[in-house]
């Protein structure tokens, strides 16, 4: 028995010796990076809409009535809203928990809107009725801002960001008059135009190379002119402008290098 029992203690000790021996198992290595520095490519996706725009210009029709603004809308009140999608890439550098980037991007755009205005029976008496029609669309867009953050937690950024804005738009307008002796006028410009962005957003860390964000950004690429012109009637127009200033909301997922 005395045997059986120091045989038990033996193995127990051996066993235990073996166990220390053992190397210990390390952690799991973290999903979420340690820093925000790096660069990184992405898509995004979402949406835009836009001040209500096509105000009433300069008028040199020839006829005193219509240059005074009778049958001639003061505002066409387009409204464009529509899809937009496209990729980014930027690069970002972290000191503590303050994080600073430089971002560009190039979007497609379906942004747009028209109006139709009819008036049956003018003011004045010149024009019986008169029909006004308008059209603006944002073709595409691209940005080149820079980006201030704060690290929330290692996983969460929380940033604001503005810059430069360029991009392709489109606008039209036509006014038909009746009777026809009064004119019938018709304009429309295409425009690469520059401007100015600025905007906020979140970025949450999923994973070590992997992350989504929301943001908002709001576009200014100020103002196109439409002369609409009567073909007819050799120096004279009726000027319509189009404010291109556009509220962009979008989702993307970035792959970054760190």
């Amino acid at each position: 028995m005395r045997k059986i029992c120091c045989l038990t203690a033996l193995l127990a000790l051996s066993g235990a010796a073996f166990a220390a021996d053992l190397p210990v198992k390390a952690p799991p290595a973290r999903a979420m990076p340690a820093t925000w520095s790096g660069c990184y490519i992405g898509a995004n996706i979402g949406g835009g809409w836009g001040q209500h725009t096509g105000g009433r210009g300069i008028i040199n029709s020839g006829n005193a009535t219509l240059n005074a603004g009778v049958g001639v809308p003061a505002e066409l009140d387009i409204g464009p809203g529509g899809v937009i999608g496209g990729g980014q890439a930027g690069c970002n550098y972290q000191t503590g928990r303050f994080v600073f980037g430089v971002e560009t991007d190039i979007q497609g755009s379906g942004i747009r809107g028209n109006a139709s205005i009819f008036f049956p029976s003018p003011n004045g008496g010149i024009t019986d009725a008169t029909t006004a029609t308008g059209h603006e669309q944002l073709d595409w867009f691209g940005t080149v801002r820079a980006r201030a953050g704060f690290a929330a937690m290692d996983s969460l950024l929380l940033y604001a960001t503005g810059g430069l804005a360029y991009g392709g738009v489109s606008s039209s307008a036509s006014l038909v008059l009746t009777p026809a002796a009064d004119g019938n006028y018709a304009g429309s410009a295409s425009e690469t135009k520059t401007g100015w962005t600025a905007g906020a957003g979140a970025e949450y860390a999923f994973a070590r190379n992997w992350s989504v964000k929301v943001e908002y950004l709001y576009l200014d690429l100020g103002t196109t002119n439409v002369r609409m012109v009567d073909p007819n009637r050799p120096n004279t127009f009726i000027d319509y402008g189009f404010r291109h200033r556009e509220n962009i909301v979008r989702a993307g997922l970035n792959f970054r290098f760190n």
